[in-house]
């Protein structure tokens, strides 16, 4: 459903004033998604592995256009975060195929989730945005094996590299209690969505640990057939093939925060991961952990703590308290300076001869 994107002198002076502080600039983000489109608004596309159909792979196909809208929001050249951000395209999941694709492997499992992570790695992608998860039900979370995933989040925290993933949206196999793969990791920075500046939208499936959030809904975004721009997918399952599904869900607020991280990276490069997610919550907003791009490349860096020796307080050589042995000298001292005034006051008192 194309559409002309809003070009209001508001919405450029913001993107403007935030491209003063940086663009992303040699900073490589990896979008693990349904693939990326080649797109005019794209030109830092750089071709990733497809783990949905490895024999014959096309990183830039993306038919469900859930990944060309995730990276338009973080790299996209009039409207994107990061617009000089390299993209590096990921196709892990689609909704193409249900279980295996002709001569492919698993789409959307744990296990090309790690792959698809350890190859962003090998690229030396800082950046992994993860807007595709997977729902865990309470009954069989305990039985279910994270370990590929865990050692693959372990290894980019290792190496310098901030996961960011959608927190999940509600629906019949995704509830709030669930286990979001990759959202709950602690290592991974949570995004929900928000309906609107005051409040989480009701779709946004709530973190256990710590998060952040972002608009959920993107009113203008890359089509994926690479013409221009689009207001979200017609709706082709249903009798009215012109509906138009709009851009809504966690997916789209999550590229948000990675495009702020991209450009924190660009401006501290050397700052590891906890330190980027660090900035990243504590320039959020109360009620909902609100995120504004700005606000995130902007945040001042803690002041650095002094290290000093410690103050090591020694007893003195004598033992005894001397108190008394003063008390009793500052007695004394009392008593002569007594006397004396006395001895004064007799003297005055005689008759002198020169008086009569």
């Amino acid at each position: 459903a194309h559409i002309e994107p809003d070009t209001s002198e508001e919405v450029d002076q913001a993107k403007h004033e935030l491209r003063k502080l940086a663009t992303g600039a040699g900073v490589r983000v990896a979008v693990v998604d349904t693939g990326i489109a080649h797109h005019p608004e794209l030109d830092q596309l750089i071709a990733g592995r497809d783990f949905v159909n490895p024999d014959t792979p096309d990183p830039f196909f993306d038919c469900d256009s859930h990944g060309t809208v995730v990276a338009g929001i973080i790299g996209g050249t009039s409207r994107g975060i990061a617009p000089d951000a390299e993209i590096l395209a990921i196709r892990q999941t689609t909704a193409q195929y249900h279980g295996r694709p002709p001569g492919g492997g698993d789409v959307g499992s744990l296990q090309t989730l790690a792959d698809a992570i350890h190859h962003a790695l090998d690229e030396r992608a800082r950046v992994i945005n993860i807007s595709v998860v997977s729902c865990i039900a309470p009954n069989i979370a305990d039985r279910v094996d994270l370990g590929v995933v865990e050692g693959a989040l372990a290894r980019a925290e290792t190496e310098g590299a901030v996961v960011v993933a959608a927190a999940g949206n509600t629906t019949d196999s995704c509830e709030e209690g669930f286990t979001v793969i990759p959202a709950h990791f602690p290592t991974v920075i949570a995004v929900g969505a928000r309906e609107d500046a005051y409040k989480v939208a009701s779709y946004s499936i709530p973190s256990p640990d710590r998060h952040v959030s972002a608009p959920g809904f993107v009113p203008v975004a890359l089509a994926s057939d690479g013409a221009g721009w689009a207001g979200g997918t017609l709706d082709r399952r249903g009798e009215d093939d012109t509906a138009v599904v709009p851009y809504v869900g966690t997916s789209f607020a999550a590229p948000v925060v990675s495009g702020s991280v991209a450009l924190l990276k660009q401006r501290y490069p050397h700052f590891t991961p906890q330190q980027i997610r660090d900035l990243v919550y504590a320039s959020a907003q109360p009620n909902g952990g609100a995120i504004e791009p700005f606000e995130v490349v902007s945040q001042l860096v803690p002041d650095p703590v002094n290290e000093r020796e410690p103050l090591v307080v020694a007893p003195g050589e004598h033992q005894n308290s001397q108190a008394a042995q003063r008390w009793w000298a500052a007695v004394v001292l009392a008593i002569a300076a007594l006397g004396c005034i006395a001895a004064a006051r007799g003297a005055t008192g005689r008759v002198s001869p020169a008086d009569t």
